[in-house]
């Protein structure tokens, strides 16, 4: 495929499913940094696979690939060791923000606790433990499609309730 064709098709998938891509990331990350990241990610992987954004099946690719954007700046702010990146913040954070953080830690555990067992194992091993799903699909005895969508459904569920906590 030429570059000039290749521009062109990126160009119409990029108008038909910005709005599609926009909503899921936005539900995926929920903050504004890490959506732009995610957001970057996954134009990235619209242009690398656009050969495959030609047929019927372009959407549910496209969405696919904003599912692995988000994974991925998620990764990126988690770090290997599970704890969120404090790089780039210069001072140390004040008495109180810290007693917030960790108020914050013990509710997300207490909602975590609340999921389904194999969600809530699956979130724990793909964001505390930095799993990758073949390894939570046998630890939890599903397929790898499976073990990503008990993460997937984790996230949401925690979403909802962080969001109607806030």
């Amino acid at each position: 495929m030429e570059q000039s064709e290749r521009l062109e098709l990126f160009e119409k998938i990029r108008a038909r499913y910005s709005v599609f891509l926009t909503s899921v990331l936005w539900k995926l990350a929920g903050d504004k940094e890490l959506f732009t990241e995610a957001m970057q990610y996954a134009l990235l992987g619209i242009w690398q696979h656009i050969e495959k954004l030609k047929g019927e099946k372009a959407g549910a690719y496209v969405y696919r690939i904003a599912l692995t954007s988000n994974s991925r700046a998620w990764r990126n702010r988690i770090g290997r060791n599970g704890h969120i990146s404090t790089a780039g913040a210069g001072a140390e954070n004040a008495p109180d923000e810290e007693l917030g953080r960790s108020e914050l830690a013990a509710l997300i555990r207490r909602e975590i606790s609340k999921l389904p067992l194999k969600q809530g194992r699956a979130i724990v091993m793909r964001y505390m433990e930095q799993q990758g799903y073949q390894t939570i699909a046998e630890s939890l005895r599903c397929t790898k499609a499976g073990a990503r969508s008990h993460v997937s459904r984790a996230l949401a569920t925690l979403k909802n309730k962080l969001a109607v906590l806030a």
